[in-house]
């Protein structure tokens, strides 16, 4: 958990190290309500298979429907994180990580998809009351992750 800081406490590497593990924990535990809570609802988020640019609020909505159900589940392993602060309140981290999910499609199929080579750019700004929150997310992959489609899930699961 984050320490409480006051907001004239400058942004430190490890508060923001501290942030990834809190974003991959509450991804990976499928914490909608915490995972919701590291992001400034104006931020922008590029997911890996996005064409282009979202509002959280709306990235909360299809995560929460695609990768946070019962018949989903998600894996990460983080590499290095680096950090550049560029102001007291501003810092962005960058890191490669390995990403497994299985995810329910909009027309209720499910597929698995591993992502071996993925990468993070995260924007992350300390807002008024001191929390610092993500402004700005781009996850990409060095390589196309192909989805595989699983069988129908048993409907007594």
């Amino acid at each position: 958990m984050m320490e409480a800081v006051t907001s004239m406490e400058a942004v430190t590497p490890q508060q923001i190290r501290d942030c990834v593990r809190e974003f991959w924990e509450a991804f990976t535990k499928r914490s909608q309500n915490k995972f919701q809570e590291l992001y400034s609802p104006t931020a922008t988020c590029f997911a890996i298979d996005g064409r282009r640019g979202e509002p959280a609020r709306l990235m909360w909505v299809r995560r929460e429907r695609e990768f946070f159900g019962p018949q989903s589940s998600v894996g990460a392993k983080v590499g290095v994180v680096s950090v550049q602060v560029l102001t007291p309140a501003l810092a962005v981290a960058s890191y490669p990580f390995h990403f497994s999910i299985i995810r329910v499609l909009p027309n209720g199929s499910r597929v698995e998809v591993d992502v071996p080579y993925g990468r993070a750019t995260q924007v992350f700004l300390r807002n008024g009351e001191g929390k610092l929150l993500i402004i700005h997310e781009h996850l990409s992959s060095a390589e196309p992750a192909t989805p595989k489609e699983l069988p129908k899930a048993d409907s007594q699961w």
